[in-house]
């Protein structure tokens, strides 16, 4: 990131601290491991918002700069720093997506540092990292396939925090081809720097040759790439038809805290010591570029909470004025706001939705108790219904989706056949009915209904023997049901050979 003449004792317990927070972290807000495990098994489940850009991602790693097929994510086509870094070092698709985790530890890292640089004794640095680390950046690099928000809040707090030149000229080099936003966000983080160092900040060297590349980089995305780009990876097309605002004032509300969390307390914590120590220019500057930032994010995006991240650098430079001006409420604030970042509910925010985040136990105890995106019961069920308004074809596609997710899909497996026999699709029918055998074999109704569809095919012997089988397994009175009294005629008009 930049150089540092710490001794490597000191390096080192940085490393280990933020370690440790990536650790707390992961465990307060677990990603859904249950999501993630069942995407590589069963690829139908691509849809599932945990996993659904990861599989956009891998198109670009085989197809870089291609128009993608997933509408919902046509914004990212041109988002191609790790699906080229993929590409060209061929990782397998967990080592790509860990990319975003490694990101994530880099900031918490880079925080540490800042923050023993501004003096802030070890257990103080210990509890800010944590609601600055407990915040949208975090959430959804670590919990959502696919998403690298966490270099871009690295790049923004290289931009407005590196003390050498070179890191923040090189982050607004490779940071837009990560996520366009840098380039909305990267004048606050340059105001950051301005306010944070005044007498350091030169206009040649630290606002010029920024300002060129992000130039450089937007006339080459909204013109040589926007005349090969899909609808909707261009301006016009991303916002098109589109109203990112069309929502309750309370989600909205609720996205700008989740953006932060506890780092809202920390940056207002360090306006208030800039207003004491430092002209009220810098105060109006601040505040104003965050307002008028924050409200281009929630305009231009979806995702409420990841909007707010582009007002990072605004909440380190709270804390880090905070620790300079020697706020004697900091201790206090500090020792409130670490515990309440991890044991406040946390959510995604979006336009359209919020999701839960939960405990690691909980992400655990799903894969027993699935949530209703990975349940087969939710989807027989409404394959049960479809079926009653003769969607067939969608009740098919619900029941081999139950048939996949399920530990024994006996259930699901014997609708599915039922379906198919409807239709006079034999061999589904016995393929499905086979299944039920397989997993259920002690059901005298699994090999009835496998005899009929063997039946059905001219396989006359497999008819009657598992007829036979079926009729060992029932009790006394199954052979007078009429179901089984009109099958039996049938075998006995058509009997095995000898």
């Amino acid at each position: 990131m930049t150089s540092d003449s710490s001794p490597p004792r000191e390096l080192l317990r940085r490393w280990f601290l933020a370690l440790g927070a990536f650790a707390a972290l992961l465990f307060f807000f677990s990603p859904a491991w249950h999501a993630f495990g069942l995407w590589p098994r069963i690829p139908e489940m691509s849809f599932q918002i945990e996993v659904r850009r990861g599989a956009a991602v891998l198109a670009q790693v085989a197809q870089p700069g291609a128009a993608l097929s997933d509408p919902l994510h046509a914004v990212i086509q041109w988002r191609l720093l790790f699906p080229l870094v993929g590409r060209l070092l061929h990782l397998p698709p967990p080592l790509l997506f860990a990319l975003a985790h490694l990101g994530a530890l880099l900031v918490l890292a880079w925080l540490v540092t800042l923050q023993r640089r501004a003096s802030l004794p070890w257990r103080e640095t210990a509890l800010a990292l944590l609601p600055l680390g407990a915040a949208s950046w975090f959430f959804t690099s670590t919990g959502w396939l696919g998403y690298y928000d966490s270099w871009l809040a690295l790049a923004l707090l290289l931009v407005a925090f590196a003390d050498g030149r070179w890191p923040g000229l090189l982050a607004c080099a490779w940071a837009p081809w990560v996520d366009e936003r840098f380039v909305l966000a990267a004048p606050l983080a340059l105001l950051c720097r301005w306010l944070h160092r005044p007498d350091r900040f030169d206009l040649r060297r630290d606002l010029l040759p920024p300002g060129a590349l992000l130039l450089a980089f937007t006339a080459l995305r909204l013109g040589v790439l926007a005349s090969s780009s899909a609808p909707g990876a261009t301006v016009s097309g991303y916002l098109a038809g589109r109203d990112f605002l069309a929502a309750p004032v309370p989600r909205i509300a609720l996205g700008v805290w989740e953006g932060l969390r506890g780092g809202w307390l920390l940056l207002l914590a360090g306006l208030v010591a800039l207003a004491r120590h430092r002209p009220r220019f810098h105060l109006l500057a601040g505040a104003s570029a965050g307002v008028a930032l924050l409200a281009v994010g929630l305009a231009t995006a979806q995702d409420y909470s990841r909007s707010v991240t582009m007002l990072l650098p605004l909440a380190v430079l709270g804390l880090l004025h905070a620790a300079y001006a020697s706020a004697p409420s900091l201790t206090r604030l500090l020792f409130f706001t670490a515990p309440a970042a991890l044991v406040l509910p946390a959510h995604h925010v979006m336009n359209d939705r919020v999701d839960r985040i939960y405990y690691l136990y909980h992400e655990l105890a799903s894969q027993t108790e699935p949530p209703r995106a990975a349940n087969p019961d939710f989807y027989e069920l409404r394959a049960l219904h479809a079926m009653g308004r003769s969607e067939f074809a969608a009740a098919e596609a619900d029941l081999t989706l139950a048939i996949k997710l399920a530990r024994n899909p006996a259930t699901p497996a014997k609708q599915r056949g039922i379906l198919a026999a409807t239709q006079q699709r034999w061999i589904d029918a016995h393929r499905d009915f086979s299944l039920v055998v397989t997993h259920d074999p002690q059901n005298p109704d699994a090999w009835f209904m496998r005899a009929q569809a063997g039946h059905a095919l001219g396989q006359i012997d497999a008819a009657h023997a598992d007829f036979a089988h079926a009729r060992s397994l029932a009790p006394a009175d199954w052979t007078s049901r009429p179901d089984v009294v009109r099958f039996l005629f049938k075998l006995r008009a058509t009997p095995a050979s000898k």
